[in-house]
């Protein structure tokens, strides 16, 4: 765009009344150019400010509509500078005129801009037939169709040849008695163009038919077009397809090959592929990699949702999960699906759900799945379940940062509030099973907030003072456990595990238990370590008649042997008895680094 034209931009944009208010200049405005017709006039108010110029909607209301395919009397330079000479009395008239031209050269995407600032400026605009025409017109060509069915929905528009003509346009359905209503409605503003402009409505009209189920009909239209159209060729030949007159069809798409458009030879090649799909002429196989090299090469609008949706049911009757799968997110992600949007979207969680709960797919597959689809999941409880489940799978796997991971993922984006607390909890025990107590630290940080209940804080202290130990940081571990309940396990395994000998006999008392076999031989070493035979005969005096005929108990009467003696194949059973591992699985964590 010029600088010329940047510059008169800026004077359509304007307003009017908006700019004289807030410039607040008392000094009368300089003398305009004359109006280019009868518009209703601006009033001045006190002291030369413009004011907002009487509404446009009743003088454009007033007007006689322009007959079909009638092109304006001006073109867009001229109208270009009627805007650069237009004051506030003018300024709609010429905005007016300009849009008309900018519609008269198909420029829809800048004609929408200029009528949606003619009505931001007098909203009663969207009452006037003639405006509603415009603007619909504007948002067909700008590729806006559903907005542009609203706008010709106006009951004066119903029966206008051209808004029927355009509603074609906009991809209105033309099926049963309301679909041949509207196409001898739209006939005389077809039949008023010429050229290109009538060639664009009659292969409207012809796909409209298509998509109704009429392609003999939708080849009587395209009968009159050309015989040297690629886009007519393109749909005479799914036409002739349809009507199964399968060799000329095949001919006019393979000449859509050669001589048309990229945009019109994929959508030949699409239709080609269907139809060989149709009459089993290709392998399912052959046919997806066909498909998959379509939509590499062209991407976007209807051919490719068109491709993604033959795809998904070629896979889907070929048995192709995974390949169902990746068509149908793919179509779901990208595609505006209308009322079906839902429906893909149930089928697609389901597809998701039976591929992750599949026992015969390793269990990395399931969960790289899971991972690239995790945005299309099932909501609410049954989501959660699927993401728990999988979590346990990857677990017992032994692929614990990976179960980790997919957890967070769900703590972050799907868990509120205190429901973080309980999930938090599980990520750190897998990562520190996974050698990760760093990351453990920065879990907690992100997960915090919420009021927890006590039990859940408690829970989320005990993974915090492991994984400071974990990290070589024993005495703020230890420290720690002050703010811990029931703390007597966790100090006691990090003093057994730093050989702490008489701090831990101290605090493994109040683990010390009949029959609780693992306290007691540890007491016992601990003891032997410091010499202590009277404190190894008061334990044997206590402990030993609960675990007589254990080997647990053999190895307690051999550490507190009454001479004083040790075995050392006593030692050797007594160590033996404390490899089970601990009752508490927290302490388990605590020796896996």
């Amino acid at each position: 765009m010029t600088l010329t034209h940047r510059l008169l931009l800026a004077a359509l944009l304007a307003s009017s009344a908006s700019a004289a208010v807030a410039a607040g200049d008392p000094k009368p405005a300089p003398a305009a150019a004359p109006a280019a017709d009868a518009a209703p006039k601006a009033k001045a108010a006190p002291g030369g400010a413009v004011v907002k110029p009487a509404p446009f909607a009743a003088f454009l209301a007033e007007q006689p509509r322009a007959a079909p395919g009638e092109r304006p009397a001006i073109d867009v330079p001229l109208a270009w500078s009627m805007i650069a000479r237009s004051t506030a009395e003018t300024r709609q008239p010429a905005r007016w005129k300009l849009a008309t031209a900018l519609l008269a050269d198909q420029r829809g995407p800048e004609a929408l801009g200029v009528l949606e600032t003619m009505q931001r400026d007098d909203p009663a605009l969207d009452m006037v037939p003639a405006w509603r025409l415009a603007i619909g017109t504007a948002s067909v060509l700008a590729g806006r169709n559903a907005a542009a069915i609203a706008w010709f929905n106006a009951p004066e528009l119903i029966n206008d040849a051209e808004a029927c003509a355009w509603r074609i346009r906009a991809g209105a359905a033309i099926d049963g008695p309301a679909g041949g209503i509207l196409v001898r409605c739209a006939l005389p503003a077809m039949l008023a163009r010429r050229g290109a402009e009538r060639s664009a409505f009659l292969l409207a009209t012809a796909r409209g038919l298509m998509q109704s189920g009429h392609p003999d009909r939708a080849l009587r239209f395209l009968a009159v077009l050309p015989d040297q159209s690629a886009p007519a060729n393109l749909q005479r030949g799914i036409a002739l397809l349809a009507t199964g007159q399968k060799e000329a069809g095949k001919l006019r798409l393979e000449r859509v090959l050669l001589s048309g458009s990229a945009e019109e030879r994929a959508a030949a090649d699409l239709a080609l592929i269907r139809d060989a799909v149709a009459r089993g002429a290709v392998k399912p196989g052959d046919a997806m990699k066909q498909l998959d090299a379509l939509t590499f090469r062209w991407r976007g609008g209807t051919i490719e949702q068109d491709a993604l949706t033959l795809k998904w049911q070629i896979a889907e009757r070929a048995g192709d999960p995974v390949r169902a799968l990746i068509a149908s997110a793919t179509l779901f992600r990208h595609f505006d699906l209308g009322a079906q949007t839902g429906p893909t979207l149930t089928r697609i969680q389901a597809q998701l759900k039976a591929l992750v709960d599949d026992p015969k797919r390793k269990i990395s597959d399931a969960a790289g799945l899971f991972w690239e689809y995790r945005d299309l999941t099932p909501t609410g409880a049954p989501g959660d379940l699927l993401v728990m489940q999988l979590a346990d799978r990857l677990s017992a796997a032994g692929l614990h940062q990976r179960a980790a991971e997919l957890l967070q993922h769900q703590m972050l984006n799907r868990a509120i509030d205190i429901a973080k607390g309980p999930l938090s909890v599980r990520i750190a025990r897998l990562l520190l099973l996974a050698d990760k107590p760093d990351q453990v630290l920065a879990v907690m940080r992100r997960s915090d907030g919420p009021d927890y209940p006590a039990t859940i804080q408690q829970d989320r202290r005990r993974m915090e003072v492991i994984a400071t130990y974990r990290m070589g940081r024993r005495k703020d571990a230890l420290a720690m456990l002050d703010q811990v309940d029931s703390p007597d396990g966790l100090r006691a395994e990090m003093l057994w595990q730093a050989r702490d000998w008489a701090r831990f006999a101290e605090a493994n008392r109040a683990l010390l238990a009949p029959r609780r076999s693992g306290p007691i031989l540890r007491q016992a070493v601990a003891l032997v370590m410091l010499g202590d035979e009277p404190g190894l005969a008061a334990l044997r005096a206590r402990y030993l008649a609960s675990l007589r005929g254990t080997k647990a108990g053999e190895a307690l009467g051999a550490l507190a042997n009454a001479t004083g003696a040790v075995n050392p194949a006593a030692l050797d059973a007594a160590m033996a008895g404390l490899s089970e591992p601990p009752a508490d699985s927290d302490l388990l964590l605590l020796g896996r680094g």
